[in-house]
């Protein structure tokens, strides 16, 4: 059962300041490194300038959860796998080697191979280097004059972009933005700066496919030797440069894609108030923007100690801006079957292959009540359960006026469909191309899925060469999926609406 709720004012999550506490629990996680984080809260408690002080404290309070993760390929145990993307001279034969390791090694994956904290690595001389490139930045630059220190805060101090090594960028990347600043020196709008340093630092590092395969983020150092790397290293090389002259962007980024696969990262630029948006290069269901500051009204900062939790869901460092972006639907949703002991509930949409939690909710009497959905998209309720993703649900659609349609394949079996195509015309969000529909061929054999009682439920085959591709008894309300004997299962699922495919 799915009600949508409409005309609910959103329940906005103001944080506590509570920084001496964060204080006292980011240093007590430092270990080994506590003195460095205490010398650089006693350098700036001598300081006479108070917004340094205050920002030392912020910075501190903030760091835990924040740090250099190392990605690896891995088994489904956790054994490390010899694999490395950039040893191949392209994507088409990284994909082969990986194709053949996974062959070889069922269910391996590529996983957190270890984690250099900055509260357990950041020095006091790094962090005040930061600090103080900062604030000349902020109190040099003619257009960072309206921006407020609280503004300041959140989008140029921070040191870090995500969860690349660490590295002091800021004054190699003013000095390179040099030309910039001197064409900018009557602009008092830092909008209009930051759109002129965007387009200068994306010269700096080109988008290469190839590292779709290397998901460890990389740093400053590394960007500028290599000039390529992946979405969210570009957006990261642009908030560097950004934050080096007092202009700002934010990091937005969808974590799977709604009407194709993979996930996707952009640069925002921002106005002096700290707001701005981008255009939107494929269908998200959810559209987050990264910040330092630690979310209180996160699902990192809601679950309890051992409670596990979706993936892309775990950290409590942003925040929900897709009404930013698009039309929302606000939905409440029947939970059924509801685990023992669950606290959330989870919503999904479809992408390679299978069913990813984008965005949570609070588990009340059975039901959910999920904020900010973008419309024409398809979803899934489910429930994360000892580490693994569960349907708890019927599929439905959000269509373009916010309506809401189950999909519980239900209605008297009385369609038959002439399957065409597996995958429809699709725009590449990463490069802009389109990638042509994929079409079904005569020579090869095919399975059509309807989704029913909480899985995949097969409603026959066609077998390579049969003369017929129509498939009959099939039901109006269903969600469907036809797949290639062989194939990465990357096909799309559709709904069958006047007699044709409509996918989703």
């Amino acid at each position: 059962m799915l009600a949508a709720v409409l005309l609910v004012p959103a329940i906005l999550c103001m944080p506590s300041d509570g920084l001496d506490a964060r204080i006292d629990a980011a240093l007590a996680k430092a270990g080994s490194n506590r003195a460095e984080i205490a010398g650089f809260l006693e350098r700036y408690e001598r300081d006479a300038d108070p917004l340094k002080r205050d920002a030392s404290r912020w910075l501190v309070a903030n760091m835990d959860g924040h740090g250099f993760a190392r990605i690896g390929l891995a088994t489904k145990d956790g054994a490390p796998l010899a694999f490395e993307a950039l040893d191949h001279a392209n994507l088409g034969e990284a994909k082969k080697a990986l194709d053949a390791l996974e062959a070889a090694n069922p269910g391996c994956d590529f996983r957190r191979a270890g984690f250099d904290g900055d509260l357990e690595h950041a020095s006091a001389d790094f962090l005040s280097q930061h600090l103080e490139q900062a604030f000349d930045a902020w109190r040099t630059m003619p257009w960072a004059k309206p921006i407020r220190y609280e503004v300041f805060r959140e989008h140029i101090l921070p040191y870090r972009g995500s969860n690349e090594p660490l590295g002091l960028w800021r004054a190699s990347a003013r000095a390179r933005l040099a030309e910039v600043v001197a064409q900018c020196a009557g602009e008092s709008d830092v909008r209009v700066v930051g759109e002129r340093v965007q387009r200068a630092v994306h010269g700096w590092v080109g988008f290469s496919d190839l590292f779709y395969l290397h998901p460890t983020d990389q740093g400053y150092d590394e960007m500028c030797e290599r000039k390529l790397g992946r979405c969210e290293d570009i957006t990261n090389m642009i908030s560097f440069g950004m934050r080096s002259v007092a202009a700002m962007s934010a990091s937005d980024y969808t974590p799977w894609w709604a009407a194709s696969d993979n996930n996707h990262a952009w640069e925002v630029v921002l106005d002096a108030e700290g707001r701005g948006r981008a255009g939107l290069s494929g269908r998200a269901a959810k559209v987050y923007r990264k910040t330092f500051a630690y979310q209180p009204c996160s699902l990192a900062a809601a679950k309890n100690e051992g409670e596990t939790v979706p993936r892309w869901l775990s950290t409590a460092n942003f925040i929900d801006v897709t009404a930013q972006y698009q039309p929302t639907s606000d939905v409440r949703v029947a939970i059924d079957p509801v685990a023992p002991g669950q606290r959330f509930a989870y919503i999904a949409v479809f992408n390679g292959g299978a069913w990813k939690p984008i965005d949570w909710a609070r588990l009340e009497d059975g039901h959910a009540s999920f904020r900010a959905l973008g419309r024409e998209i398809c979803y899934l309720p489910m429930l994360h359960v000892d580490g693994r993703d569960l349907a708890a649900g019927a599929p439905f659609v959000i269509d373009r006026d916010g309506g809401v349609h189950p999909l519980a394949a239900a209605a008297p079996a009385t369609l038959a469909l002439e399957a065409g195509i597996t995958k429809p015309d699709i725009v590449d969000p990463d490069t802009g191309v389109l990638k042509a529909r994929t079409v079904v061929k005569p020579g090869a054999a095919y399975e059509l899925f309807v989704w029913k009682d909480g899985g995949w439920k097969s409603l026959g085959r066609r077998e390579a060469n049969e003369e017929t591709r129509e498939f009959a008894q099939l039901r109006g309300d269903g969600l469907h999926w036809l797949v290639e004997d062989g194939s990465e299962r990357l096909e799309r699922i559709f709904t069958i609406e006047d007699g044709r495919q409509v996918f989703w």
